[in-house]
């Protein structure tokens, strides 16, 4: 069996940047408070200016895909990142779903690998339409890489 070509992956667009903006206004509200006492104002002006418009910017330019023995993974506006991490790298896959996510109706799929010597995930997969089927098969090809290796 020849390793998959190009397959990109599916995304919920609307409910992801409806999670941008509601997770960065949030953010704003806590941080606001926390150091300047005024995180009620900066979140309602970050809300009816840059909020929507963002948001949006941001879930568009999310793209992931499987590439071969490798996970890609596009994603920002004002500073981009392409991730690709290749799947034999790939130590788990934890789906998490907060009360945000779970509001939106979306699931973040964390993206662990060998050899980073952090915590953090090596990526996060925001707002897959089958996070689970993606997961799974992001697992079958990792596990079919490594066999044929030994």
């Amino acid at each position: 069996m020849d390793i998959l070509e190009k397959q990109e992956f599916s995304i919920k667009r609307e409910p992801v940047a409806r999670y941008f903006y509601y997770s960065y206004i949030l953010m704003i509200i806590v941080i606001g408070i926390c150091f300047f006492g005024v995180g009620i104002v900066l979140a309602i002006i970050y809300a009816f200016t840059l909020g929507p418009w963002l948001s949006k910017k941001q879930a568009e330019a999310l793209t992931y895909w499987l590439d071969g023995s490798t996970l890609r993974a596009d994603s920002g506006v004002f500073f981009l990142k392409r991730k690709a991490i290749p799947l034999d790298r790939i130590t788990d896959i934890v789906m998490t779903q907060g009360p945000l996510m779970k509001w939106c109706g979306l699931w973040d799929l964390r993206i662990q690998t060998a050899g980073t010597g952090n915590a953090m995930p090596e990526a996060s997969l925001y707002g897959l339409i089958q996070p689970e089927q993606v997961r799974d098969l992001l697992l079958k090809e990792r596990d079919r890489i490594q066999s044929h290796k030994n």
